[in-house]
Order: structure tokens, then C-alpha cells, then sequence
């Protein structure tokens, strides 16, 4: 057994302690959405709902799935912890990070604030939580689908029917678009950095 599954079932244990036996890992299967582009999020939400995935979410994005009649749990619901600082510090919180590392949590889409190198504070654009679920989805690619385009969802819900769950090939796939992804927002906030001096 290597270290990494050593900590999922380390993670798994300590939130038995603290959680509700039903409420971690062995029931449904989890998707956390926290999207800052709502393209196609509607039916992406309706075909995880379909598919028996209890959905969890940021308050906008809860407040887009909720107005189309989709249930959703809110992720200050989820966490028992409000959001902070007008919603910037919303998903920072060891219930989210170690439901993605079990495997509670099996699908994080997510895409970020968009970071406005041009504004008079750049900085305070720059994405947080965001950027830390895509991280911990990639670390845990082979429990968790890292999604950040839109344009993946019906594929994802397609082999979702086909086969009942994602492939590692697929899961591997989305952690290196979500890595890509990654680099290309923090080479913005590198280049910010840079005119600072």
C-alpha cells in the first residue's frame, strides 16, 4: 500500500470520527460545482442528478441550479461554515478537501475568476478557492474528476451511462487539461508580479 492510499483511508477514518456514518463516503457518490462560467451548467447538473450524484456548490452556482428546480446542497450547508469576506473564502475548508481526497466527493468542476491583469488591483481578482480544489483533484485524479470546460460536460455524462463511472485514462485526462489550466491563470498572476517591482 503506498502512502497516498495510506491517507485516503487515514482521511476515511477521521471523518468517520466527526461526520455522520451516512453522511461520508460509502453512500452517494458527491459532485462539487463551483463554476464561474455557467455555460451548459443546468444540464450538466440535471444528468448528475440523474445519474443518482448528490450535488454540492458555491452559492451562486447553487443559486443558477436551484432556480431550474435541480436540489443541490450549498457548500456552507455541506461544511457547516459560512462563507467569508463577501463569498471569497468559501470552499477553504478540511470537509471539502478531504471528501475530494477520499473519494466522497468524485467530480469538482470548477472554473475561476477571471483574473484581470488590467484592473488598478489585479490581486484582488485572483481566484483562491478555486485554484486549491483543482489542485487537490489533481492530486487525486484516480478518486476525483477534475473538470474546468463546460464543453466536457456531455462526454463526462456520456461515459457516466456507458459505463457507470469515469475511466482512470478520463480522469487522468482532466487532471492534465485542469493542470494546463492551472498554469496558464498563474502565469498571468506571475507576469502581475513582475510589474509590481
Amino acid at each position: 500500500m503506498h502512502v497516498g492510499e495510506k491517507i485516503r483511508i487515514s482521511l476515511i477514518l477521521f471523518m468517520l470520527l466527526i461526520y455522520d456514518f451516512d453522511e461520508v463516503y460509502f453512500g452517494k457518490m458527491k459532485a462539487l460545482l463551483s463554476v464561474y462560467s455557467k455555460d451548459n451548467l443546468v444540464e450538466f447538473a440535471t444528468a448528475l442528478t440523474e445519474r443518482g450524484i448528490e450535488l454540492i456548490a458555491t452559492e451562486g452556482t447553487a443559486a443558477k441550479i436551484v432556480t431550474n428546480g435541480i436540489g443541490v446542497t450549498k457548500v456552507s450547508e455541506f461544511t457547516g461554515f459560512h462563507e467569508l469576506l463577501d463569498g471569497r473564502i468559501k470552499t477553504l475548508h478540511p470537509r471539502i478537501h478531504a471528501g475530494i481526497t477520499t473519494g466522497e466527493i468524485g467530480i469538482v468542476a470548477v472554473n475561476l475568476i477571471p483574473f484581470d491583469t488590467s484592473s488598478e488591483d489585479p490581486l484582488a481578482t485572483m481566484d483562491l478557492g478555486g485554484i486549491a480544489l483543482l489542485r487537490t483533484a489533481i492530486k487525486n485524479f484516480e478518486h476525483a474528476a477534475a473538470v474546468v470546460n463546460p464543453s466536457s460536460y456531455n462526454a463526462i455524462i456520456e461515459e457516466l451511462i456507458k459505463d457507470g463511472e469515469l475511466s482512470h485514462d478520463t480522469k487522468l485526462d482532466l487532471a492534465r487539461e485542469a493542470s494546463q489550466y492551472i498554469l496558464a491563470y498563474d502565469s498571468k498572476i506571475d507576469m502581475v508580479l513582475k510589474r509590481m517591482k
